[in-house]
């Protein structure tokens, strides 16, 4: 016997679940799914029998033929409640824009504003502000640096001085001298001559003013200097500051009131 979706009119196979061409489900996979629908006549009419939800257990009584039921408009066959599996997917992705425009309307904070961590690379009025990946490989190159430059003076003082520098208060206090004459150097220096240490310099990064004002001498000295002991207390809480805060500051940032940007 001849079977025909009870939605649109179009025929179906024997074993089609879904209409070829609306895409609801036919009636055995509806009553699969908890609902009972009145097989249609023998004279080919289809008629829309007592439906009955599981869940709700209402039952709504109705009855049409095929040609009503091809020209009834899909929306308010959806509208009564009639949508497959598929339909249902469909209809839930239309309405998400819609769902999040209301939202907006109610003045609800979207899930943007939401975020723990500000975005890495974000753009603060014309700079492009490098994440926390890039600021730590830039300390790491300065402190490689400074480290390097460590063992360098302590060889020398060894190799002129013909005696380990553990043994010597005087060669101890000369490595420590050259050692931060190369700290100031880096940080203080060539940092507040062109906004960049040595490892910011390797990886395109560099120091601004939250004012537009130019990085001075001065301003590395208090970011640096005063800054960065600032930040390592509390178990350097003041450098891992950054990945909550809305503007990527540290604390020596805040307290110098500089910014780290991409150069590139």
């Amino acid at each position: 016997m001849a079977r025909f979706c009870p939605y649109c009119g179009k025929q179906l196979g024997d074993r089609s679940k879904f209409c070829p061409v609306c895409g609801k489900a036919s009636p055995q996979r509806r009553a699969e799914r908890g609902v009972a629908v009145q097989d249609a006549p023998s004279s080919g009419g289809m008629g829309l029998g007592e439906r009955a939800t599981s869940s709700t257990g209402i039952s709504e009584a109705g009855s049409s033929n095929r040609n009503s039921a091809a020209k009834q408009p899909r929306e308010t066959v959806e509208a009564e409640g009639w949508q497959g599996p598929r339909a249902t997917a469909v209809s839930g992705t239309a309405t998400a824009p819609r769902r999040a425009a209301a939202r907006a309307s109610r003045g609800a904070v979207p899930l943007e504003g939401r975020r723990y961590a500000p975005a890495t690379h974000s753009l603060i009025g014309a700079f492009q502000q490098a994440g926390f990946g890039l600021r730590y490989g830039a300390w790491m190159f300065d402190f490689l640096i400074t480290l390097i430059g460590m063992m360098s003076f302590t060889f020398l003082v060894t190799y002129f001085s013909h005696q380990s520098v553990v043994g010597s208060n005087k060669d101890l206090v000369i490595v420590a001298g050259l050692t931060m004459l190369l700290f100031l150097g880096n940080f203080v220096l060539l940092a507040g001559l062109n906004g960049q240490t040595a490892g910011m310099r390797i990886l395109g990064i560099r120091i601004a003013r939250t004012n537009g004002a130019p990085f001075t001498i001065k301003d590395a000295a208090l970011r640096h200097l005063v800054g960065y002991p600032v930040s390592s207390i509390v178990f350097f809480l003041g450098f891992l500051w950054m990945l909550w805060d809305r503007s990527q500051q540290g604390w020596h940032d805040k307290i110098a009131r500089t910014i780290v940007v991409m150069t590139r």
